[in-house]
């Protein structure tokens, strides 16, 4: 790290060689990660509460019984409301 802050100061430019706003802009950089941070736990814990979520939800549909079959099949041959019924009633 030390070597980065030597390169930085050999190859500054001389206005960019004024300090005044050094302390303003080290404790902004500062504010910048934390807020980062913090930023980065909100969405940590966002994803944690949705997998928690998820895995409460697809543990209680797979407790649960599968619903019992119909009694009634659209598709059976003995549909006496299939419009087909009358045709095939003459028969």
């Amino acid at each position: 790290m030390t070597h980065d802050i030597d390169r930085l100061i050999g190859t500054a430019q001389v206005e960019d060689s004024r300090l005044g706003n050094l302390e303003a802009d080290v404790w902004r950089c500062i504010e910048q990660q934390q807020s980062e941070r913090r930023l980065n736990q909100v969405r940590l814990a966002a994803l944690a509460m949705a997998l928690v979520v998820g895995a409460a939800n697809g543990g209680l549909f797979a407790l649960t019984r599968p619903a019992p079959p119909s009694e009634i099949q659209v598709f059976s041959m003995a549909s006496a409301s299939s419009p087909l019924f009358r045709l095939e009633a003459g028969q």
